[in-house]
């Protein structure tokens, strides 16, 4: 077979794991004790991987909560000097089947979802989400408030979780969208269709855990409108796993932003990061005092989600996010057929009724991005440089991530015939 050939043979196979994928919420576990390669003193940061130099300082706020937290430092002052001594490693989340959204890190005892694709086998991990309160560490804030709080979900609420979760054998996620198709999510920065429905089939075990605080608990879960999200994360990394390192393959199986930089993954190379510099999401700001210059760049793992073909992928499914974000139902349906036009194939679990029953298309191909220089579109939340969340809305994928990733691709095609000519 031509490169070529084999290109497309690999890109076909990387498509048949992401859309017969089949994730399954499985548990609630300690990370140490369920992430393959965890350590006491590893800190999971989301993006690409970054030298503590260049680490913006909401994720410094929230790697040194996190060193805190887990008894390595007494003050952000010793937490950071460890970290620049490497005694603290930060690690890129997404090389280890882990994301985190926003300014969001996973350190040894937190509390994770597991997802397992019953399909492939692979199996994705995310903190749980932390409800409404915007002072949290997932926009790189801490104090003794956030350390309470972290503490609770450590303690009580995640221990909970993983009872309820094991007790209903699984949480099928596909269920989940197929029954919420046509409610107004996208899957993104908005979930309140699937949070709800998640709810219906986990509460019931929920009143029957064994816990004191058994009404907070259940308070807290169910006023959590997306609360689902770090769920599909942990479902597309569980999908995403099992497609990575499948030779020659130009499909996007990873992207994430660590706040000054942005970056794709590629199944052919596997967890090999492409970056340029991260954009910054345009939309609306949640006070009008702000501006752009209070953002950062992108900075997050949420959207994996779009690398599943939800969020930004998906906009027509959520056309209400659009108008929350300032822009509107056109804008919707043009960022869904951007997706069409660079994406191998198409969910058809999940059917949008208004785009005369289409799924979403799913398989970005780096070539077709190129070749056509047609941009993604990802929705996501801003982070302000004090900390906390500045906004929401949507940037598109950098041209230059793709650019360079073919370039991976093409240095691996080299040597491979090179390789073949030498036997």
């Amino acid at each position: 077979m031509t490169i070529e050939q084999r290109v497309d043979a690999a890109n076909a196979k990387v498509l048949e794991i992401m859309t017969k994928g089949h994730p399954v919420w499985v548990d609630v576990q300690p990370a140490i004790d369920v992430i393959p390669g965890m350590t006491k003193t590893t800190i999971l940061t989301p993006g690409p991987g970054i030298t503590p130099d260049r680490v913006t300082p909401p994720q410094r706020t929230s790697i040194c909560g996190a060193a805190i937290h887990e008894g390595l430092a007494a003050t952000r002052e010793e937490a950071w000097a460890m970290v620049e001594r490497g005694e603290i490693q930060i690690i890129s989340s997404q090389t280890m089947n882990t994301g985190n959204a926003a300014c969001m890190v996973t350190s040894a005892s937190m509390p994770v979802i597991i997802v397992e694709d019953t399909t492939s086998g692979g199996k994705g991990f995310a903190p749980i989400h932390p409800g409404g309160n915007p002072k949290c560490l997932r926009w790189g804030l801490y104090d003794e408030e956030v350390e309470n709080d972290l503490r609770w979900f450590r303690d009580v609420y995640g221990p909970a979780l993983g009872q309820a979760v094991r007790a209903a054998g699984g949480i099928d996620v596909i269920t989940i969208l197929s029954k919420t198709a046509g409610m107004g999510d996208e899957n993104h920065n908005r979930q309140p269709a699937a949070s709800m429905c998640l709810a219906l089939q986990l509460m019931p075990w929920l009143l029957d855990i064994e816990s004191d605080q058994k009404n907070a608990i259940i308070k807290h879960f169910a006023a959590n409108d997306r609360f689902f999200l770090h769920v599909m994360m942990a479902g597309v990394e569980a999908i995403m796993a099992s497609c990575k390192d499948i030779e020659l393959s130009t499909v996007m199986v990873g992207m994430g932003g660590n706040g000054v930089d942005f970056g794709i993954q590629l199944a052919g190379t596997g967890n090999r990061w492409y970056i340029t510099d991260a954009p910054k999401i345009n939309g609306t700001f949640l006070k009008p005092t702000y501006k752009e210059s209070d953002l950062i760049g992108y900075l997050g793992d949420s959207c994996v989600t779009e690398v599943w073909g939800l969020g930004g992928m998906s906009a027509i499914a959520g056309p209400a996010y659009m108008r929350l974000t300032g822009s509107n139902y056109a804008e919707a349906r043009n960022r869904t057929e951007k997706a069409r036009a660079v994406s191998l194939g198409e969910h058809t679990f999940a059917p949008v009724p208004w785009e005369d029953m289409a799924g979403f298309p799913v398989g970005v191909d780096a070539r077709k991005v190129v070749g056509y220089n047609i941009l993604p579109i990802s929705h996501g939340g801003s982070a302000l440089r004090v900390g906390g969340q500045g906004g929401a809305g949507a940037a598109e994928l950098p041209l230059g991530c793709f650019k360079e990733a073919l370039r991976g691709i093409f240095a691996q095609a080299k040597e491979i015939m090179e390789k073949e000519e030498t036997k």
